[in-house]
């Protein structure tokens, strides 16, 4: 009687498991690409140019105290001048660019920690409008699943609904509304030549 019993369970277990295999066949599985959706969609578009003129001082700072940067070929500079302008002169030089260089470090942390806060406040508002859109198109398509395109191994052709999703998106999301601060920090970073 265990024998049958067992047998039994396994074919009840065998037959699930080709009704599951059965079941996933017949789903509809949709892909989009996430990274053209980024590059493509109104929202993302309206947030890089709000952010512009942020991220290019994000940048600016980046390259005055970075290896290699600005600071460092000043300081590289000072030293090779060290000589001609006498030990006094040389301290004074040296401890304006260390200042500079920790106020630009603080600058660019406070910048990065406000592009930070505000990619985040437009995430949230895509985010939002996404998931009415991913739900239509699921139910338009009879679907059940959208899979991002660079997870999938491969597919067949007419199951990549980027175009609908980013036309839906814009749609729903034509722009993001950001708290962009009255006054961003400037990279108060000196020209190359400020202080020889």
């Amino acid at each position: 009687m265990g024998k049958m019993f067992k047998s039994a369970k396994m074919a009840a277990v065998g037959l699930a498991a080709v009704l599951g295999f059965a079941a996933m066949a017949n789903a509809q599985i949709l892909t989009v690409d996430d990274e053209r959706i980024e590059r493509e969609a109104a929202a993302y578009k309206d947030f890089n140019l709000q952010t512009a003129e942020l991220r290019q001082n994000i940048l600016q700072l980046r390259q005055f105290i970075t290896r290699g940067g600005v600071v460092e070929q000043q300081l590289a500079d000072l030293e090779k001048r060290k000589a001609i302008i006498g030990n006094d002169k040389y301290e004074e030089e040296k401890r304006k660019l260390e200042s500079q260089y920790v106020q630009a470090q603080q600058a660019l942390s406070q910048l990065e920690y406000t592009f930070d806060k505000l990619r985040q406040e437009a995430m949230v508002q895509v985010e939002r409008a996404r998931q009415p859109v991913i739900r239509t198109l699921l139910a338009d398509r009879k679907a059940q699943v959208i899979m991002l395109k660079r997870l999938v191994l491969g597919s067949a052709a007419g199951i990549d609904v980027t175009t609908e999703f980013i036309e839906r998106l814009d749609a729903e999301l034509p722009n993001v509304t950001i708290n962009m601060p009255q006054a961003a920090p400037a990279a108060d970073a000196p020209a190359e030549g400020g202080n020889q």
